[in-house]
C-alpha cells in the first residue's frame, strides 16, 4: 500500500455539481497530500476549469477522466443512474487501495484515516446500512406486526440476493477497496459484471453485497452516516448498537445524504409532515442541510461561478 491516500469519484452530469462540493470538503479537511481520480461519464464544458481551480487552491493531485459507458447504455436505468454502476470497473481502472466516496457525501474531518483502515486482509471496508439494521432491530425488539412484516420483507430480499445475510448488508456510499487483494482472490471479473446488476433493485449496491459477502471489514459508522443516523437512537435498537453508533449520530466524519431528498434541491429544507413528530430527524436534517449549503458557497468562491441553478 502506497503512502499517498487515493480518493475516487464516479459521476454523471447530474451529479457533477454535488460531487464538486463533496470533493471540496475532502480537500478542505485533508491532513496530507491526496491523490484524487474523478471519473465523469458526461462531463460539462466547465468541469475541467472547476477541477483545475480546486487543484490549484488546495495544491492537490487531481486527475479528470472521461469514462465511456456506451457498452452499457442498453441496461435498464431504474431509480439509480448508470454512472453509479461504473465504479464496478475500478479493478481495471486502478490498482492498490482506493477510497470511493459518493458525490452526495460531505467530509467533516480528514478522510486519510479511513483510507488507512486495517481491512484485516479483506477486499473491502464498508459500513452497515442503518436502515436495514433498524428494520431488523425493530422487529426483534418490539411486538409490532408492521415491523415484523417489514423485517420479513428485508429477509426475503436477502434470499433473492443469492441468500446473503441482511444483518450484514452494507451501504456502498463510502467504501475502501483493496484492488490488489480483489484481483488476488479472483473477484475482479465478478465485480466488473455490470450486466448482472440489471436484475437487482439496488443495482451495484446489491451486487457488491453479494460479491463481497465474506470479504468485507465493517467500518466505524462515523464514516458513512446517513443524515446523522437518527434511527439508530430509537429505543427499539439494542443498547450495544445504540452505543456503537452514538458518535455517528453526534459527530460523524462523513455525512451521506441518502434517499431522494437532497440538500441542493433548495437552500433550506422544506416542511415534511412525516417529520412533525420526529424532532431528532428534523434537527439533523436542518443541521446537515446547512452544512452542505455552507460547503457549496465556499466551493463556489474558489471556482468563481455557481454550481447549481437557483432552486428557491
Amino acid at each position: 500500500m502506497g503512502d499517498q491516500p487515493h480518493i475516487v469519484y464516479f459521476f454523471d452530469r447530474g451529479f457533477e455539481p454535488c460531487t464538486m462540493v463533496s470533493l471540496y470538503t475532502v480537500l478542505n479537511t485533508k491532513a496530507q497530500l491526496l491523490r484524487v481520480s474523478l471519473h465523469a461519464t458526461d462531463p460539462s464544458d466547465h468541469l475541467g476549469d472547476t477541477v483545475q481551480r480546486l487543484a490549484s487552491h488546495f495544491q492537490a493531485d487531481i486527475t479528470l477522466n472521461h469514462l465511456n459507458l456506451e457498452d452499457y447504455k442498453h441496461l435498464p436505468r431504474g431509480r439509480l443512474p448508470l454512472a453509479a454502476r461504473s465504479r464496478l470497473l475500478l479493478p481495471k481502472l486502478h490498482d492498490g487501495r482506493v477510497l470511493y466516496i459518493d458525490g452526495d457525501c460531505i467530509a467533516r474531518r480528514d478522510v486519510t484515516e479511513l483510507w488507512h483502515s486495517d481491512l484485516q486482509g479483506k477486499c473491502i471496508g464498508a459500513v452497515l446500512a442503518p436502515g436495514v439494521m433498524s428494520d431488523l432491530q425493530k422487529a426483534l425488539n418490539t411486538g409490532s406486526k408492521t415491523a415484523r412484516a417489514k423485517a420479513d420483507k428485508q429477509l426475503a430480499r436477502g434470499v433473492k440476493l443469492d441468500g446473503i445475510d441482511m444483518a450484514r448488508y452494507f451501504n456502498s456510499g463510502v467504501m475502501v477497496f483493496d484492488l490488489d487483494i480483489i484481483h488476488a482472490k479472483g473477484l475482479a471479473d465478478q465485480m466488473m459484471d455490470i450486466e448482472a446488476t440489471a436484475k437487482y433493485t439496488s443495482r451495484d449496491q446489491d451486487w457488491l453485497n453479494m460479491i463481497f459477502r465474506d470479504e468485507v471489514q465493517y467500518l466505524d459508522p462515523i464514516w458513512n452516516s446517513g443524515w446523522g443516523n437518527p434511527k439508530t437512537a430509537k429505543s427499539y435498537v439494542s443498547k450495544d448498537i445504540r452505543d456503537a453508533w452514538k458518535e455517528s449520530r453526534d459527530n460523524p466524519a462523513i455525512v451521506h445524504f441518502t434517499g431522494f431528498e437532497k440538500p441542493w434541491q433548495s437552500n433550506t429544507p422544506p416542511f415534511k409532515w412525516h417529520l412533525l413528530h420526529q424532532p431528532r430527524q428534523r434537527k439533523d436534517r436542518a443541521k446537515y442541510w446547512a452544512e452542505f449549503q455552507a460547503a457549496r458557497r465556499a466551493c463556489e468562491q474558489i471556482i468563481e461561478r455557481p454550481l447549481f441553478e437557483s432552486s428557491d
